[in-house]
């Protein structure tokens, strides 16, 4: 009877397609994610696949989350009621460290599957999980999801296509996995165009934690600056990684723009890597290093985010930036480059503002806009708030991926079922 009543939920309008999946009566799934990057690394990917952990766990899945080892991490620990194992070499470096990860990823695959413990292979990027997940899937006989976070040629499927190794990586995958996820339209069109079946995509997009990443009112704002030792007046804040893609290099052009038109604006950048020692520079070269702040690593964002008045994401390539719906989440007035699935989620003057890649000058136009035109900056933010509760809230994506995680563990006739009622997606 629930499969009939899931398939005639099928067949309603688009409106009922967009609701939260079906609940379907399954048993708990047991999921291996395999994740190379994850805390106390820093990144997008990293705090996504914690807290979508987290909600399925929550939600009464089972998570077991094999990611490499790091100096001063125990091989085994508990996020919470999140299973974390960590294996590898701390200090590795390309190749060998990559390696590393895959043969000991793979043998603790194969022995939490030996023990019952797990019945789904989650690979999180189409690099080394996606390759562990490769191996571990014909010994084990458990189901492969492959997920994608990147698009481009700094992407997964770019990554891989440039090579050919890479390409007949990508050729296998496609021959052997069960199910793909695109988080964006981007990545949807890449995986296609690699051979990936078109029933066999879920389009999920990330997700984000919505009680953290809460709107700050005027005087709780200034409560978290003075705490961050952060200064008053107009901030402007980036997060995420200082590498070439984020564009920082193109944000740091704008700024002495940005400051001619908005005197005494303060920018924020929240993050670490290699592009950092050149940017510090740079803001010297500029004589703009005064009112550019430089925060390195921080592994909670929520408050720098909840402190902005503005967020920015210059980047030249995205595949669904966490960042971008966290400051949505928080009701930060949003700029970002037109770019991947930035693009796709922001709406250009409904949730935020788009401008074009490599333009400085579009660039501090659009931030000037947004901190000096305090009404219809705050209306798009208000928006943008209301556009994550409905359709990026980690509690509604995790119901995707619980829908997915059934639909593979179901036999044939009942997971057709549930891919007509919530997935791939409501197009």
């Amino acid at each position: 009877m629930e499969w009939a009543r899931a398939v005639e939920r099928a067949a309603g309008g688009p409106a009922e397609r967009q609701r939260e999946p079906p609940a379907v009566a399954a048993r708990t799934p047991r999921v291996a994610m395999l994740a190379s990057v994850f805390p106390p690394s820093i990144g997008g990917i990293q705090s996504h696949t914690l807290r979508l952990s987290q909600e399925l766990v929550e939600k009464g899945a089972d998570v077991h989350v094999i990611t490499r080892v790091h100096l001063g991490t125990s091989p085994f620990e508990r996020m919470g009621s999140v299973r974390v194992h960590r294996v590898g070499l701390a200090n590795g470096r390309g190749p060998v460290r990559s390696a590393a990860y895959i043969a000991g990823a793979l043998r603790s695959v194969l022995q939490l599957a030996d023990a019952g413990h797990v019945e789904i292979l989650h690979a999180h990027q189409l690099l080394s999980p996606a390759t562990v997940g490769l191996l571990a899937a014909p010994l084990t006989g458990l189901p492969l999801i492959v997920n994608p976070h990147a698009c481009g040629t700094l992407g997964d499927v770019g990554v891989l296509s440039a090579t050919t190794v890479g390409r007949a990586r990508l050729r296998a995958l496609v021959a052997r996995a069960d199910a793909f996820v695109a988080v964006s339209r981007l990545i949807r069109e890449e995986l296609l165009a690699a051979g990936a079946p078109p029933h066999a995509v879920w389009d999920i997009p990330n997700g984000v934690d919505t009680d953290r990443f809460s709107p700050a009112p005027a005087e709780e704002k200034q409560m978290i600056r003075r705490a961050l030792g952060l200064p008053g007046g107009q901030l402007a804040v980036f997060v995420g990684r200082l590498s070439a893609e984020k564009g920082c290099d193109v944000l740091l052009r704008a700024w002495p723009q940005l400051v001619a038109v908005v005197p005494g604006a303060r920018l924020c950048l929240v993050g670490s890597g290699e592009e950092g020692p050149r940017l510090e520079e740079m803001a010297r070269a500029l004589r703009v290093e005064d009112s550019v702040i430089f925060t390195g690593g921080v592994m909670d964002t929520a408050a720098h985010m909840r402190a902005a008045d503005l967020a920015v994401l210059p980047s030249r390539t995205e595949g669904m930036p966490v960042a971008l719906l966290e400051a949505m989440s928080c009701a930060v007035p949003v700029v970002a480059t037109r770019v991947g699935g930035s693009a796709e989620v922001l709406e250009h003057a409904v949730t935020g503002t788009l401008v074009p890649p490599e333009n400085p000058t579009a660039l501090a136009r659009a931030m000037a806009d947004a901190l000096l035109d305090g009404g219809p900056a705050k209306a798009r933010a208000e928006a943008a708030r209301a556009h994550v509760l409905a359709r990026h809230a980690i509690h509604v994506v995790a119901s995707r991926y619980l829908s997915l995680y059934q639909a593979l563990l179901h036999p044939r006739g009942a997971r057709r079922a549930l891919a007509l009622a919530s997935g791939p997606s409501a197009r």
